[in-house]
């Protein structure tokens, strides 16, 4: 049965660049934080670049037509009141403490490695070169499972505090394998492009605008959305379909209200996202996770170690739960794919993702089944493979003409070529 087509918002001139979450929770349309108006939000064209524009209007019927006279501008791809989301994972637990050597203490518990078949595809890469950008909370730095793979790519939320979620979704991407710290991650080698885009009190549209642009400029390989809400948002969808349109795998968690209405939630429901549901811990399907048509795939979400930022010294590792750390194990898996596969589209590395999964007997709305890292990767290996195109030859020159006249001698200076590099060697 075909899927849905999802609702599109964008203009033409936007969809001429498109080629082809422990976050579930509701979007309100949130007034300035004074009270003072209602704060529209727009994107606006500059040199096929998007730049966030931003009005007051007094109340909602001004709002309107200030909505109205912005996407009159030809300039203006869409705009749109201010639409806030907020972090909320389905729950979180505790770990026992583990000092363990010379291992990753928590890797015991991480059977979600075993579930994606993440192991298997380490022998073939484990995303190094290769950067995921979270838009989120935040990201500690010297989270000791990220140490020295962490770059800023910006602040575009108010104040500073990094919360927890922001780091624990980094970890489920990367968290470092065998460096007797934590658990592990999907991509243990990518390098995390740490967007805060969220405070405490939620993720504004227009913060998850701007980060999606920067991370996009900043590099980025895939993006990992894990927040979401039931509003659609036109500004939001344009931006995340600038980032498609330029390259940019888009992976979203569905949502936590499968229990309780099981709506649709963006940005997870927008055209070309990766929308991911979950599994649970006993590899049934999830059922407080959303499922719809326009999942794409599940994979486990509940129990799942991540590393917490640090306090007074320490780094704790706790179970979570949620689409929030469902979704992230997909982008490490887009990563991998794009690692053996640098020339894949957008739709070729979903394309990948959705035809490798493990069938599940779990229903209708949960994709194609549980992610399969290792099949992943090996098909996109194999495809990159068969369509790499053929080196091109250059005719062998003429050879010189002889001649019998004795050359010169030659004096080779000992020691005179250039020293070789010294090479890497990673845990």
């Amino acid at each position: 049965m075909p899927r849905p087509a999802r609702p599109v918002a964008v203009s033409l001139a936007l969809l001429a660049l498109v080629l082809g979450p422990g976050s579930a929770a509701r979007a309100v349309e949130a007034p300035p934080a004074d009270g003072t108006g209602v704060v529209v939000d727009a994107l606006r064209w500059v040199d096929g670049e998007p730049q966030l524009e931003t009005r007051t209007a007094t109340d909602a019927r001004s709002a309107g037509r200030v909505v109205r006279e912005l996407e009159a501008d030809p300039d203006v791809t869409s705009a749109q009141v201010r639409t806030t989301y907020r972090l909320d994972p389905v729950g979180a637990g505790t770990l026992p403490e583990r000092t363990l050597l010379a291992s990753d203490p928590y890797l015991s518990y991480a059977y979600h490695l075993d579930s994606v078949h993440a192991y298997p595809a380490w022998s073939t890469t484990r995303g190094a070169g290769l950067t995921v950008a979270v838009l989120d909370s935040g990201v500690d730095a010297t989270q000791p499972d990220l140490t020295g793979r962490v770059r800023d790519g910006g602040n575009f939320a108010e104040g500073t505090d990094i919360g927890e979620h922001g780091t624990e979704v980094a970890t489920v991407v990367a968290g470092a394998y065998r460096n007797a710290h934590g658990a592990a991650g999907v991509a243990p080698e990518v390098e995390i492009l740490a967007v805060r885009v969220c405070t405490p009190l939620g993720c504004p549209s227009n913060a998850v605008v701007e980060g999606i642009a920067a991370a996009v400029d900043a590099g980025a390989d895939v993006l990992n959305l894990s927040l979401g809400g039931e509003t659609y948002n036109r500004t939001t969808a344009a931006a995340v379909a600038y980032a498609i349109g330029k390259g940019v795998v888009v992976v979203a968690s569905a949502g936590n209200s499968g229990d309780q209405g099981n709506p649709l939630e963006y940005p997870a429901s927008y055209p070309g996202v990766v929308s991911v549901s979950a599994s649970a811990r006993d590899g049934s399907a999830a059922p407080w996770a959303q499922h719809n048509d326009l999942v794409d795939l599940s994979a486990p979400g509940e129990a799942i170690p991540a590393g917490e930022p640090g306090s007074a010294g320490r780094y704790p590792y706790v179970p979570v739960s949620g689409t929030s750390f469902s979704a992230p194990q997909v982008a490490a898996a887009a990563a991998l794919v794009r690692a053996v596969a640098p020339r894949a589209t957008v739709a070729e590395v979903e394309g990948v993702l959705r035809s490798t999964t493990t069938p599940q007997s779990w229903g209708p709305g949960y994709g194609t089944g549980m992610l399969d890292v290792a099949a992943a990767v090996a098909k996109a290996r194999t495809t990159a493979a068969a369509t790499a195109p053929a080196p091109t030859t250059t005719p062998a020159p003429a050879p010189a003409p002889t001649t019998t006249t004795p050359a010169p001698a030659v004096t080779v200076t000992r020691g005179a070529r250039s020293a070789r590099p010294v090479p890497v060697v990673r845990p």
